[in-house]
C-alpha cells in the first residue's frame, strides 16, 4: 500500500505508522511486537504447535526490508515527491480490509506465519521475515547511543542461581542467563515482552523505564 501511495505522491496512513512505530521505539524499544502486534498475538496463539526455538537467521528480515525501502524512495522520487496527504488511501473508512483482494493479502500474510511457526520455529516470523522490525531495530540503536530514559530490562542486585528459566521462557530466543552475567540486558532482538522478570524466581531481573 505504502509503495502504491508513493507511486501517486501520496503518504498514506501505513507512512504515518512506521514513522510512529520508528519514534516510539526511541522510549519504548520493540515492545509493541509483544504488546500491541495482532500478528505477535498470532504466534502466541499458534505457540503450541512449535514449542522449539527458530533456526538462526535474524539478518533475513534486513533482505526484505531494504529493498523495500529503497522501492518507496524510488518510486517517491520518480514522481516528484510527496504532494498529498491521504491517511484513508486505498482503504474503507479506514478498514484496510475493504476489498477481497485486500483480504487475500491479509490471510497471505497469516499463511506465511503461521508456515513459518509450524516448519521453522517459535515466534519465527518476528525473528526471520518480519518487515517492519527493522524501524524499531534502528531506534532501539539510536536510542542506546542517545542515553535517553527508556522501557528496558536491567539486572538487579540479586545473585543469579544459573537456573536458566529465563533463557527457556525468552520468546525471541535470547540467552538471557548470558546477557545476565554479562550485565548487557540491553538486545535490538528483544521485545521487552519481561517473560524473564516474571519466571526469575531470584528477581535477578526487573523491565523498568530509564535511561542506565
Amino acid at each position: 500500500m505504502i509503495v502504491d501511495a508513493s507511486a501517486k505522491g501520496i503518504i498514506c496512513g501505513s507512512f504515518f505508522m512506521f514513522i510512529l512505530l520508528f519514534v516510539g521505539s526511541l522510549f519504548f524499544g520493540r515492545a509493541f511486537c509483544s504488546w500491541a502486534c495482532p500478528l505477535g498475538g498470532a504466534q502466541e496463539i499458534l505457540s503450541p504447535l512449535k514449542k522449539k526455538f527458530a533456526i538462526k537467521g535474524r539478518i533475513i528480515k534486513w533482505f526484505i526490508w531494504v529493498p523495500w525501502i529503497i522501492s518507496i524512495v524510488v518510486v517517491a522520487a520518480r514522481q516528484g515527491g510527496y504532494q498529498e496527504i491521504d491517511p484513508m488511501f486505498r482503504t474503507s473508512y479506514g478498514f484496510s480490509l475493504g476489498s477481497i483482494y485486500t483480504a487475500i493479502a491479509y490471510i497471505s500474510v497469516l499463511l506465511i506465519l503461521l508456515l513459518a511457526q509450524f516448519f521453522v520455529g517459535k515466534r519465527s516470523f518476528c525473528r526471520h521475515i518480519c518487515w517492519i522490525a527493522p524501524f524499531m531495530i534502528l531506534g532501539t540503536e539510536i536510542q542506546k547511543l542517545l542515553k535517553t530514559p527508556s522501557l528496558k530490562l536491567v539486572k538487579t542486585d540479586n545473585a543469579c542461581t544459573n537456573c536458566k528459566l529465563c533463557t527457556k521462557n525468552c520468546l525471541m530466543g535470547l540467552d538471557v542467563e548470558n546477557m545476565l552475567k554479562a550485565n548487557k540486558m540491553q538486545n535490538s532482538e528483544c521485545i521487552l515482552c519481561g517473560n524473564c522478570a516474571d519466571v526469575c524466581k531470584k528477581e535477578c531481573i526487573k523491565l523498568t523505564f530509564k535511561n542506565k
